[in-house]
């Protein structure tokens, strides 16, 4: 009877997803270490000890902080060897394979010694994909990452394909977590160029790229190591996903395009110039939502969406795309983009009772920023607002972006309120200083420092009047303030902030 129920399921699926590739790669050898005792590193620890017992599986983290104690003693409870608070090299001991959690460098002790010594080291989600035979979905780029999967997780629901949303998201669980239940029908999976780098065998069977800008050099360097480790998820050798919807405009996404083909692969252009095969003719805005017209290689595709801006038009440009690339009906995929929610934190409006409007955004890159900015500018000039804007840059990457960042977002607001925030107790001050002289570097509105984010919300509002619009950028849907390196956090959720202000 499961036989038939699991063939049943698989003859109503669309025919791409009969077809699409489930075969993985056994995992690769044990022992494992594996390194990093965040959330995705106790998902890989636990899918291990799942597969191959307890005994098999040592973990290490640099820190012994309240959070990690706490995973590692459930750990220890399974039989997992628990290393916490020194360099990692004894850890190494005996392994044969190093899975590393996203946010563990390559030049952390364990790693580095891992790779001077043949030893594999593969990333947290290569373990999961290996795991977990669905049908994937992949979606990857600096910008629009997790607004794009959330639209994919909508549509393939709609089509009945019960998606579960994985990989670097917030509001999914680590692809190896995934292995410990029932298998899902369909997997998106949101993929930052910290896993797809280190995860060699990984081949979706299909893929979105949003775009590439300014990102991550604290990590990779230069744009170009970025770009490598991007091009992973489309092109590794010989191979090429069989299906990919690429944002053109961008000149990664063109090459990318050209070497997909290359291989086989079916490339689906999306953009607004007349490269594109899925082309944004039109698109018109207010806080709330927009109206599309997107040029098709049938002809025009007119439809709504909770999303405003010209970023968020790509965004579901590249959806609709992939969706038609999928042989998914285009009525039902139509009518899960109008529906579908926008994702917290993403062009979020808080409502307020003010005569001014107030969006909460993630954005902290310079593209993120300056796409946030123009859409939200469009509608305050339209009704003769002013925008006004809070801007912060969370994670290790502040200094080395943190002039452009500045730049753009003094250049796209009327008024710019620059203030600091700390995502793993990473110190506020150099990445403000970088801010500020970016911003002092380029005309534009008028701006000032405010350290305490709170405080940086409280002085947006103040100045805000009637018609303006108040953008709140850099941490979205974070619920926390970090205070050291060692764990220690405070409540803070910008969007909860302005209710609590503006109230």
């Amino acid at each position: 009877m499961l036989r038939e129920n699991e063939e049943r399921r698989a003859a109503e699926m669309p025919a791409f997803f009969r077809g699409a590739t489930r075969r993985r790669p056994a995992l690769p050898p044990a022992p494992f270490l594996v390194a990093g005792l965040g959330v995705a590193g106790r998902a890989a620890a636990e899918a291990l000890v799942a597969r191959a017992g307890g005994s098999a599986v040592r973990v290490w983290d640099e820190t012994g902080d309240p959070p990690q104690r706490a995973r590692a003693d459930e750990l220890r409870a399974l039989g997992v060897e628990c290393l916490l608070g020194d360099d990692g090299r004894a850890a190494l001991a005996g392994a044969r394979t190093v899975v590393k959690s996203p946010g563990v460098p390559w030049d952390a002790p364990p790693v580095a010694e891992a790779l001077r010594r043949g030893v594999p080291v593969v990333d947290e989600l290569e373990i999961g994909w290996r795991l977990v035979p669905a049908p994937t979905v992949a979606v990857t780029g600096t910008n629009g990452k997790t607004t794009v999967a959330g639209l994919l997780v909508s549509v393939l629901a709609a089509h009945g394909l019960a998606p579960a949303l994985t990989g670097n998201t917030a509001f999914g669980p680590p692809l190896s977590a995934l292995s410990l239940g029932p298998p899902p029908r369909s997997l998106v999976a949101e993929v930052s160029s910290y896993q797809a780098e280190a995860s060699p065998e990984l081949a979706a069977d299909a893929a979105i790229f949003t775009n590439l800008s300014n990102d991550h050099l604290n990590r990779h360097g230069t744009m170009a190591a970025y770009a490598y480790a991007k091009r992973a998820l489309f092109v590794k050798g010989e191979w090429a996903v069989p299906v990919a919807a690429l944002n053109v405009d961008d000149e990664l996404g063109r090459e990318l395009a050209g070497e997909v083909e290359e291989r086989g692969g079916w490339v689906l252009r999306c953009g607004q110039g007349r490269d594109a095969d899925y082309r944004i003719a039109d698109c018109r805005w207010d806080l709330r939502a927009a109206e599309l017209t997107i040029e098709a290689p049938d002809g025009p595709v007119v439809l709504e969406t909770t999303l405003p801006g010209v970023h968020n038009a790509a965004n579901v440009t590249s959806v609709l795309a992939l969706a038609d690339g999928l042989g998914l009906p285009r009525e039902r995929t139509l009518e899960a983009l109008a529906s579908a929610p926008p994702v917290p934190g993403r062009f979020e409006l808080v409502e307020v009772d003010r005569p001014f409007d107030v969006v909460v955004d993630f954005a902290y890159s310079v593209g993120a920023v300056s796409a946030v900015l123009r859409a939200a500018r469009a509608v305050a000039t339209a009704r003769g607002g002013r925008l006004i804007a809070v801007a912060a840059i969370v994670g290790r990457n502040g200094v080395d972006t943190g002039r452009e960042v500045g730049a753009a977002a003094r250049a796209g607001s009327d008024h710019l309120i620059l203030s600091g925030t700390s995502y793993r107790g990473e110190p506020r001050v150099p990445t403000l200083a970088a801010l500020a002289a970016g911003a002092r570097g380029v005309g534009g509105g008028t701006f000032e420092l405010v350290i305490d984010r709170r405080e940086a919300i409280a002085r947006a509002l103040a100045a805000a009047g009637p018609g303006d619009v108040v953008v709140v950028l850099g941490r979205g849907s974070t619920g926390w303030e970090a205070t050291d390196a060692r764990g220690g956090a405070y409540r803070l959720d910008d969007r909860e902030a302005v209710r609590e202000l503006a109230g």
